[in-house]
């Protein structure tokens, strides 16, 4: 009968043993066979190309050859944190690129984020060599009418509203521009993000949002292809005639009229109280009960 129990026992212990093995095989399969053009699409296109043409940030054309994986998981990881730990590359990446950090990927396995490295590595970043090599043509900027920058700046101020719904652009962004109202100092000024990231940066960020609170703002609101054109157009014009601009102090005119909100509401709430009845309304009644009851004890 022990024997019997002992062998159940291990018929059981095995059959659990080979079941875990089995879903962990499973699983990595599953990480393993992760679409690293599909990963890659989603996370990086909106910043970078898989080739060499530089977007927000660099080419990412032989990138494995550059640097050692070890390395591209830390960066891709957090690179915020790396560049604190004075990796010298790391550091002079984010001074090349205008000091505009790339949004943590720490939410991605490694295994994800080698399947992107392999699809670069093949199909997706293969880079030239010299027999194969042909002149480099420049890209000629695109050219924008002045409907689209009009289009543009009423879409950032929020005078015409975004198709699929979303906040308008200035409740978190300022443009100097004179002919626009301050916008909020909550992200980074945009009056000159176009010299910074060009068409293609800004088509980027705009069509597939990197960063978190753009992502939530907008993920569910996606702009449209003739809405991403024309902020565009907005914000190249906004780049051209930004030396003539009148540069804001600071203190946007939103945020003045929040503060000047709040002392209206405080002075009325002053008002308020200082009219308030300052005795109980059942005073009158109290007063004739204590008279009474003092006829009644004389």
């Amino acid at each position: 009968m022990t024997g019997k129990l002992k062998n159940k026992t291990m018929k059981s212990i095995a059959t659990r043993i080979t079941l875990i093995v089995t879903l962990a095989m499973v699983t990595a399969l599953g990480v393993d066979a992760q679409d690293g053009k599909a990963l890659f699409t989603t996370k990086c296109a909106a910043c970078h190309s898989a080739g060499s043409n530089k977007l927000v940030g660099p080419g990412l054309a032989g990138v494995n050859e550059k640097r050692t994986q070890e390395w591209l998981l830390s960066w891709i990881k957090d690179s915020q944190a790396f560049i604190k730990t004075g990796d010298k590359d790391a550091n002079a990446i984010f001074e090349e690129f205008n000091k505009i950090a790339m949004i943590p990927f720490t939410d991605m396995s490694d295994a994800e984020i080698i399947a992107i490295l392999d699809y670069i590595k093949g199909d997706g970043g293969t880079v030239a060599t010299a027999s194969t090599t042909e002149p480099v043509v420049p890209v000629a900027p695109i050219e924008y009418a002045a409907e689209d920058v009009e289009m543009g700046k009423q879409l950032f101020t929020g005078k015409k509203h975004l198709t699929n719904g979303g906040p308008l652009c200035m409740t978190c962004h300022n443009v100097t521009n004179n002919e626009i109202t301050p916008g909020g100092l909550l992200a980074k000024d945009l009056t000159n993000v176009y010299e910074r990231l060009g068409d293609a940066g800004i088509s980027g960020i705009l069509n597939a949002p990197p960063f978190p609170a753009m992502t939530a703002a907008y993920g569910n609101n996606q702009l449209t292809v003739d809405e991403v054109r024309q902020l565009t157009a907005f914000f190249k014009y906004a780049n051209q005639v930004s030396k003539t601009q009148t540069v804001n102090s600071g203190f946007s005119l939103l945020a003045g009229g929040g503060v000047v909100g709040l002392i209206l509401i405080l002075i009325l709430i002053s008002i308020l109280w200082s009219n308030r009845k300052k005795e109980s309304t059942k005073k009158d009644i109290f007063r004739r009960q204590l008279k009474g009851n003092d006829s009644i004890e004389s």
